[in-house]
Order: structure tokens, then C-alpha cells, then sequence
């Protein structure tokens, strides 16, 4: 628990979180589930987000562990019930040692549930308003229920697997509020929003207090991408608009090949989404593409032409500068809003 927190929030927290009934519910979870329940909510930026939806700070502690008990009873319910045996199959096969659950602040007004192949956990989506968490009851079954539906659509929203890749790319579009990224065929656009065009020239040292999040606030360009070689095993990608590695991993799985000279039948590359250490939500800051783990059975290799030409012909980033193994990109047009 963070030392920064008003002690009147960490007292909340202990006897409403640490010592709560909320962790007996989890208990009854995790009977159910045959795996440990990890729940950790980040209280400073919780707290932050959203007290002043409350008439305090301790509210909001009440609000989110109401939140996660009336979730954590909803999955227990369904988990119980066994006309729900596939749904069941799929959580544990996600989820085959620690089932994760994550705290975040949405940006929608509705509360909501999904999961994240990306964080390997379940999601809550506080939204930026007062919340009853009773009353969430029927919102999270429905979002769990259908959770791994929605999933079944092939990435990118792509319906012809053997579309070329121009196909793949011709409309790469980014949600302006969520942040999240997709690629359609539909060329119809929407002209790009104020709330994403470059910052002006500063003048003043701005309040670090009155800025977003840093999940919303880079959304804004311009954007920096910088990718770093070492050999044919490894390239990393460092970026701060998330949704521009999120397209690049969700692409390249879509067509990464299977290494067959392993009996575990692995990708050929290991592509992997690194969560940032700032912000509230989903954030990634760093993409990792290495064959190290198979290296001993694996044929393929990772090279730097085809994800400098995914960078630059695709995302449209422009090389800014090159130093040994290291290149950097940049971008200073918005994508366009859905």
C-alpha cells in the first residue's frame, strides 16, 4: 500500500480490502476455480481517477472492492453452473495456474468486464462516474459470458486469412478515446479530431496535476518509436502510442509460422507485449520479437528490413535517425478516429 495515500484511505483499504469479506469471496473463487485469484487494484491511481465522483476518498475504496466482490460472486455463479462446462474449459486453459484481475478506470460511462490476452488476466472497467456495484451484477455475467466470443473474430478484423498483406493494411484506424487500434477495409473515415492533433509549441511548464493519464495523454501526437537489433534472435521495439505496437504484435502472430522442429509446435517467434509502468489501463510500451527460447530447434530468424518496412510503409512513422543496432522513428499526424 502506497505511503502516499491519506491515512484515512489506508485505514479503508485495510479494513475494507486487506480485512474484508471481499476475500472470502475470492476464497469461494478460487475453491471453484481450482487456482489462485491474484487481485492487486492500484489505489493511488484509482483513488486519483476517481474521488472526485465520490464525497470522499474512502468511497472510492468502498466502491472498488464492491466492485470486484460483486465480480468475483458473478464468476463464482457462472463457474458453478454447468451448462456453462465449455465456457469453463476456456477459463482454465487461459488461465491454467493464477487467474489475474486487473483494476482499471474505463473510459466509457458504462462498468465493464473483458479479457486480455496481452495482461493474461480479466479486466474491470471502473467508468468515470458514481457506481453501485450491486447493480453490476447482470453487466459483468453478460461481458464474461461473451468475453472469448468476441475473441473469435480473426485478428485485425480480417474475415479472408489469405487476403495479401496490402489487404491487410489498407486502413489502419485508432479509436481516439479508447486508444484502440484496428485495421479495416471500409475506407470511410472520419476527419481526424482536435484532441489528436500535435501539441503546440509550449510555452508555459504545465501543472503536472491538470495533465491525463499517461494512457490518454499519448495519444496525442507526436508519437516516438525507436526499434534496437541484437542479431537475428532479438528486436525490440520501444514506442509511446501503444496502439501502434499493438497492431504490429497483432499482425505479426496472425502470420507468424509454427517452429516444427519443436514437439511443443511453438510459434517460430515469440512476439510479446510488455505493460508499461505508467498510467491506469492497458498501456504497452515495448514489443519484443525473439527466438531465444527455441533457439536450440528453431530455423527462423528475426530481421530488421520487414519490421522497418511495417513501421514505416504501414504505420507511416519516418526514420528520424540511425546509431549502430538502433533506429528511431516518428510521427507526427494523429491516426484517424473510427
Amino acid at each position: 500500500m502506497s505511503s502516499s495515500l491519506p491515512l484515512s484511505v489506508r485505514v479503508a483499504i485495510r479494513e475494507n480490502w486487506t480485512n474484508g469479506t471481499v476475500h472470502d469471496t475470492l476464497k469461494t473463487l478460487e475453491e471453484l476455480l481450482g487456482h489462485k485469484v491474484a487481485v492487486e487494484p492500484e489505489w493511488q491511481l484509482l483513488v486519483t481517477e476517481l474521488d472526485k465522483f465520490y464525497p470522499n476518498k474512502e468511497a472510492v475504496v468502498f466502491m472498488v472492492t464492491g466492485c470486484v466482490k460483486t465480480w468475483a460472486k458473478c464468476l463464482a455463479d457462472l463457474l458453478d453452473d454447468s451448462s456453462n462446462e465449455a465456457w469453463t474449459e476456456q477459463i482454465l486453459e487461459k488461465a491454467p495456474v493464477t487467474l489475474r484481475v486487473f483494476v482499471d478506470v474505463g473510459t466509457s460511462d458504462k462498468a465493464s468486464t473483458r479479457w486480455s490476452d496481452e495482461r493474461q488476466g480479466f479486466i474491470i472497467s471502473i467508468p468515470k462516474c458514481k457506481v453501485f456495484p450491486l447493480q453490476l451484477f447482470p453487466t459483468f455475467q453478460g461481458d464474461l459470458l461473451g468475453c472469448f466470443q468476441a475473441q473469435k473474430r480473426a485478428p485485425l478484423g480480417h474475415k479472408d486469412t489469405t487476403a495479401t498483406v496490402a489487404d491487410d493494411w489498407s486502413d489502419v484506424q485508432v479509436d481516439a478515446k479508447t486508444g484502440t487500434a484496428h485495421a479495416q477495409d471500409v475506407p470511410s473515415l472520419a476527419p481526424v479530431p482536435a484532441t489528436l492533433q500535435p501539441r503546440s509549441n509550449v510555452e508555459f511548464l504545465p501543472d503536472a496535476a491538470s495533465l491525463d493519464r499517461p494512457d490518454q495523454l499519448l495519444l496525442r501526437p507526436p508519437y516516438h518509436l525507436s526499434m534496437t537489433s541484437a542479431g537475428y534472435k532479438n528486436i525490440e521495439l520501444h514506442c509511446s502510442h501503444s496502439p501502434s505496437l499493438q497492431v504490429l504484435a497483432d499482425y505479426l502472430k496472425r502470420w507468424c509460422r509454427v517452429n516444427h522442429n519443436d514437439t511443443t509446435k511453438p510459434p517460430g517467434v515469440q512476439i510479446t507485449l510488455h505493460q508499461c509502468a505508467f498510467g491506469l489501463g492497458e498501456m504497452f510500451d515495448r514489443l519484443t520479437l525473439s527466438t531465444e527460447e527455441t533457439r536450440y530447434t528453431n530455423q527462423f530468424q528475426v530481421t530488421t528490413p520487414m519490421v522497418v518496412a511495417l513501421v514505416e510503409g504501414v504505420l507511416g512513422y519516418k526514420l528520424v535517425s540511425t546509431q549502430g543496432s538502433v533506429w528511431s522513428f516518428r510521427r507526427d499526424v494523429g491516426f484517424k478516429a473510427l
